[in-house]
């Protein structure tokens, strides 16, 4: 049998920092994926994905995104890629906004209050001075942002493929295309059955994403979701206007959730076209029974109902779609603990469609919890335990 210090299952956005985290620090380690990351059929895809400093999710997430950045930063040294485009960001909602995103309250105000706190450059714009600074978008009267110019967009499928290439350099073991069955943890280890083979480590990191409830115990999983979304590029009529040092990205959350929309500058060698998105909670799925299909109507509503009011430029023509899941908790705040039957087996996840801006330091912590027993940051908000006690 295969004997390893670590095996990571799923090796997306956290399953990877881990692995290399893991085997940079001296581990023995493997990491096993369903599928071939970088790839489309997680959650942990789509060119580009935001990330801010100011993070009105709440002051928990602030040691994971200041950590994260420095790990970003490191990742380009060492790979000579770029992996973060700075192109500031905008936070829009109507003053008396009622619709949440993530957290209760008011999320322009929520940010400005980290910003403050940890001095953050920053500012609170009204429609109108939106309007003068970024003459593309139409913000309401009510509207005002809280805007971040040191905020930007990261390259998802470059960070994991960093980061796995080094886990390689550093020793790491990597299969693909190689599915988990079971495993099964004992007081001497974990093995880990595929269906190609058997191996055997000390410790066991389970980031499997969306397929995470399957392998929780029962009374967990009613706290744990999965939520199908969609991500739509649309042709510009100048898409030298979109790219990142002309075009923030905007997160704009509107009076209600379904009024949730969000645009992304356009890389010069991204897709061509502008990336946009919603949010959807109200329908659940099985990551299995994932319908991979855009409807025509999905990209109507997307394009005249909640991207016309809001953002000039943009033609109908559809460059293209994809679909993602976010596996989203009862409170949407993530989860980073042990498994409740072993603390031989760590276990990542729901991100709830706010983690890849802290996966890289999310994945320094597992591999922290994993072979040294504990993690530098406090994790104790993100305690598994919690979800039985919202579900009840």
């Amino acid at each position: 049998m295969n004997q390893y210090d670590l095996i990571v299952v799923g090796l997306g956005a956290v399953g990877s920092a881990a692995l290399y985290q893991a085997s940079k620090g001296g581990a023995r380690a493997l990491g096993i994926d369903r599928f071939d990351p970088p790839h489309t059929m997680g959650s942990s895809h789509g060119d580009t994905r935001i990330t801010r400093q100011s993070i009105g999710e709440g002051e928990i997430y602030m040691p994971f995104i200041r950590r994260s950045n420095e790990i970003w930063r490191d990742l380009e040294t060492s790979t000579g890629q770029e992996l973060f485009l700075e192109s500031g960001g905008l936070i829009i909602a109507p003053e008396s906004a009622t619709a949440s995103f993530h957290v209760p309250g008011d999320f322009v105000a929520l940010s400005v209050d980290i910003a403050e706190k940890y001095g953050i450059p920053h500012e609170v714009l009204s429609a109108e001075e939106i309007k003068r600074h970024f003459p593309m978008l139409m913000p309401r009267p009510v509207d005002r942002a809280y805007y971040e110019p040191g905020a930007g967009v990261l390259r998802p499928e470059r960070c994991i493929n960093a980061q796995l290439d080094l886990a390689i350099e550093a020793g790491a073991a990597i299969r693909t295309q190689e599915k988990m069955i079971r495993y099964q943890a004992d007081s001497q280890g974990v093995t880990v059955v595929t269906d190609r083979d058997n191996f055997r480590a000390d410790k066991l990191i389970l980031a499997t994403g969306a397929w995470i409830g399957d392998l929780l115990p029962e009374s967990y999983r009613a706290g744990i979701r999965v939520c199908r979304q969609v991500i739509y590029w649309f042709e510009a009529e100048n898409l030298e206007a979109f790219y990142p040092e002309n075009c923030p990205f905007v997160i704009w959350i509107g009076d209600r959730l379904e009024d949730f929309w969000s645009t992304f500058p356009a890389p010069r060698d991204g897709l061509p076209g502008v990336k946009l998105v919603t949010e959807q909670y109200h329908t659940s799925t099985h990551a299995d029974a994932l319908s991979r299909q855009v409807s025509p109507e999905e990209t109507a509503d997307m394009y005249h109902r909640l991207t016309v009011p809001r953002l000039k430029g943009l033609r109908e023509n559809l460059i293209h779609a994809d679909v993602c899941m976010y596996t989203v908790s009862a409170d949407e705040h993530f989860v980073i603990d042990y498994h409740p039957e072993s603390e031989r087996v760590v276990v990542a996840s729901p991100c709830s469609g706010h983690g890849f801006k802290h996966s890289a330091a999310v994945g320094e912590t597992l591999a922290q919890l994993a072979l040294d027993g504990g993690s530098e940051f406090d994790i104790s908000a993100f305690e598994l335990a919690r979800l039985g006690d919202i579900r009840e």
